[in-house]
């Protein structure tokens, strides 16, 4: 196998699996050049590899002791024939002679198709958990390229990843070929590969895909305090900021409810509720209730327990407590307060 070759192979390898870094493939090289020779003559006591992969330079280089009489050619050199390459040289000298590779041509072969594909597999799987690993924390798109009873593998440009049972959407139908954004909520090594693990239910996946919708979150005008989600049925989002001249809540929801209408459409028509974020917890809590409409003198607390009770009209009573209860699961779980929701009487404002 020609030095050329070599390298042509190598970066041909390069290129098809966009590897920048080829520092560890050369040094594979050099080991499997080392294991073929020690292989073949069993001691590597007496070379050393030379590269120069810009110049595409690659020797090995026999040290050998001059003799009268050769025992072992891979050691020593008779005088007469070190004389050709060093006139001055003596008996008892040590002389370099360079290796013809083409002597370890079917080793050679053998060694690159083994250790040295071991290594650079290596180096490719350290570079995609590397890559990855700094994206740990940030949404992704991929393509659904299998699908199993207890996880989903969606690829990842070079990469794999797995979406696990428990963190799938329960009312998503998920099919081969499908394009979805995910959350990267994990990396870590295996025995075999880097795993990536994805999320469709975290929080910070919606909250990604508003910063996608909307500018003014993205470059940081606008503050997520906290989100609760119910992934595929209903969440809530608190938003506050300190820019007098921007309404949070009228803006992340757009014109019309655009902009978090398309965010709620990457989420399987998940409906997002933006609650305005106060540091006043009554006014947080009453806003927390949105779409029901309630005051927050109607909010009372119990610090101590951690409990609000609310007082709400009966016409916002079904919209507090939500289908299946689930506004108001959502509502105490955004503000961390139990919350116990009564009737009130529009006469004095006690329960029916």
């Amino acid at each position: 196998m020609p030095a050329g070759k070599i390298f042509q192979a190598i970066d041909l390898y390069c290129k098809e699996r966009e590897i920048k870094k080829k520092d560890a493939i050369y040094e594979a090289i050099e080991a499997g050049i080392l294991a073929a020779y020690k292989k073949a003559y069993g001691t590597i006591d007496n070379i050393r590899v030379v590269m120069n992969p810009h110049m595409r330079i690659l020797k090995v280089i026999e040290e050998r002791q001059v003799v009268i009489s050769v025992e072992d050619e891979h050691k020593e050199v008779s005088l007469p024939e070190a004389k050709t390459v060093k006139p001055d040289i003596e008996l008892g000298d040590l002389i370099d002679t360079e290796l013809n590779l083409g002597k370890l041509d079917r080793i050679l072969a053998d060694v690159v198709k083994q250790v040295v594909m071991q290594h650079i597999h290596k180096n490719y799987q350290d570079e995609i958990f590397d890559e990855f690993k700094a994206r740990e924390h940030s949404m992704v798109m991929g393509e659904i390229s299998k699908i199993t009873s207890s996880k989903i593998y969606v690829k990842l440009s070079k990469a794999e990843g797995v979406l696990p049972f428990e963190e799938q959407m329960k009312n998503e139908k998920y099919r081969v070929g499908n394009t979805i954004h995910c959350y990267i909520f994990y990396v870590y090594k295996s025995r075999r590969e880097p795993m990536i693990m994805l999320s469709r239910t975290h929080p910070n996946l919606l909250k990604c895909m508003m910063e996608l919708e909307i500018p003014e979150l993205a470059q940081g005008l606008i503050e997520v305090k906290k989100i609760v989600r119910e992934p595929g049925s209903r969440a809530k989002v608190a938003v506050y900021s300190t820019e007098t001249k921007i309404d949070p809540v009228g803006t992340c929801i757009g014109t019309k409810g655009s902009r978090i209408n398309a965010v709620g459409k990457r989420l399987n028509g998940e409906k997002i509720d933006v609650i305005r974020w106060n540091e006043n917890i009554q006014t947080y809590i009453a806003n927390s209730l949105s779409p029901a409409k309630v005051e927050r003198d109607n909010v009372t607390l119990d610090e101590e327990n951690h409990l609000a009770t609310v007082y709400i009209a009966n016409d916002y009573f079904s919209l507090a407590i939500g289908q299946r209860g689930l506004n108001v699961k959502l509502a105490a779980r955004l503000t961390s307060y139990k919350l116990d929701v009564l009737q009130k009487s529009e006469n004095n404002g006690q329960e029916n």
